[in-house]
């Protein structure tokens, strides 16, 4: 068999396994009978245009009457190089194609070499680049590999679900036949996020039920009792007082869980420039009743800085530190605050004269619902600080804790 001819059919095959490699994946998301259709009609016009390509090209050659003997080396290797650049030109335009899936893409054929793999295959599964095609020898994960290899021997369709590194992917595996040979189409989906909010919401309802059955339970109570009047007078707005208690208590609980459900899920609000020592500032005046009530001493030693970020982050960071700092202070007690910037950080120190956390409890404090048995007396959620430990997070940023029982609790955050 001449040369140009080896070309044409090569290229004919080629054109085949990328319009089967489609149909494929076509047929996987949206499953009709009229694709069959579809892909044949395809097909055989691809094939087509190969074929009067053929026949074109064996024609022009023919006009000049030039045989194979004579055909000019140079000219035949600018057309060679000619179809070359086409057929990676085609085989780019199908990467960048199937880029847009969202889901990786690998092709098998029957000597189990990978003939196909798009970026998102790739960066999923850490495909190794080597010289050898082999998938045994790329794919890293062997319990992928099991399942490729047992798709060729069953060539029956496998589905499972990994969890890889921080991922959690599902991978499909499907036997199909082109030229009567076996290849198969290895789709991989990233379901990372949809099982983290998954969790996210399963944790929700069920820290939710666990923490706002006690204050419902005794808000019925004291609902009942002011309904069959059993309580009046003096008593009945003494109770009716703590059940403002309770709904203000419920209504911070899931304030409290919703902005940490949103920190988990990385919504992110809308970025803007935050004057960080006026935001300080309005912060204290709003705690300035529950500081002058417990005589507390502030010292405050802040720059001007401005920082590009969500304000409700930064808001709820700073009320939830100082409330902590007023809380568990002392009467007559201090809070001194720094607020600086250093090169391209800013540091945020706080540090109370309060009732301190026992070393045995200091790496748990930033846990949901921790909370340190001394001072479970106090009101509260027990979110602040995971919130808190969120919000630094998500700035990239880190924060610690020293504490001396009965003497002080200093906390800094670097962002």
């Amino acid at each position: 068999m001449d040369l140009n001819k080896k070309i044409f059919i090569r290229l004919g095959i080629y054109v085949g396994i990328l319009l089967t490699l489609f149909f494929i994946v076509n047929q996987i998301l949206h499953p009709e009978m009229s694709n069959i259709f579809i892909y044949l009609i395809f097909l055989a016009t691809g094939e087509i245009l190969v074929i009067a390509l053929y026949f074109e090209y064996k024609a022009y050659f023919s006009r000049y009457d030039i045989n194979k003997q004579a055909v000019d080396r140079d000219f035949l290797v600018k057309e060679l190089d000619r179809l070359n650049h086409e057929l990676k030109a085609k085989e780019d335009q199908m990467l960048f194609m199937s880029s847009f899936a969202g889901q990786g893409i690998i092709l098998i054929n029957h000597l189990k070499e990978i003939i196909y793999a798009n970026d998102t295959a790739v960066n999923l599964l850490h495909i190794v680049e080597t010289k050898d095609k082999l998938f045994m020898n790329r794919i890293r994960h062997t319990v992928i590999k099991e399942q490729i290899l047992k798709t060729f021997e069953s060539k029956a369709h496998e589905k499972q679900n990994y969890k890889i590194g921080h991922k959690n992917l599902n991978v499909n595996t499907i036997s199909t036949e082109q030229s009567k040979e076996n290849f198969v189409l290895v789709i991989i989906e990233d379901l990372t996020d949809q099982v983290q909010l998954q969790n996210v919401k399963k944790d929700f309802f069920s820290y939710a039920g666990h923490e706002l059955k006690t204050p419902i339970t005794v808000l019925r109570g004291y609902a009942e009792l002011i309904q069959h009047e059993i309580i009046t007078g003096s008593e009945a707005k003494e109770v009716s007082t703590k059940m403002v208690e309770l709904a203000d208590y419920m209504k911070g609980f899931v304030d409290d869980m919703l902005m940490l459900s949103r920190l988990e899920t990385f919504v992110d609000g809308p970025i803007e420039t935050i004057d960080l020592k006026k935001m300080l500032l309005d912060t204290l005046d709003y705690y300035h009743r529950s500081i002058q009530e417990k005589s507390i001493k502030v010292e405050l030693n802040v720059d001007d800085i401005s920082f590009e970020g969500d304000k409700i982050d930064i808001t709820k960071l700073f009320k939830n530190m100082i409330e902590n700092a007023i809380k568990y202070n002392k009467e007559q007690g201090t809070i001194k605050i720094d607020l600086k910037r250093n090169l391209n950080q800013i540091v945020f120190v706080i540090e109370d004269t309060g009732l301190g956390i026992p070393f045995k409890d200091q790496d748990r404090v930033f846990e949901r619902f921790y909370r340190v048995n001394e001072v479970r007396k106090e009101p509260g959620t027990g979110l602040g600080l995971a919130i808190v430990k969120h919000i630094v997070n998500k700035y990239h940023g880190h924060i610690s804790v020293e504490s001396v029982e009965n003497e002080f609790t200093k906390f800094t955050i670097v962002i």
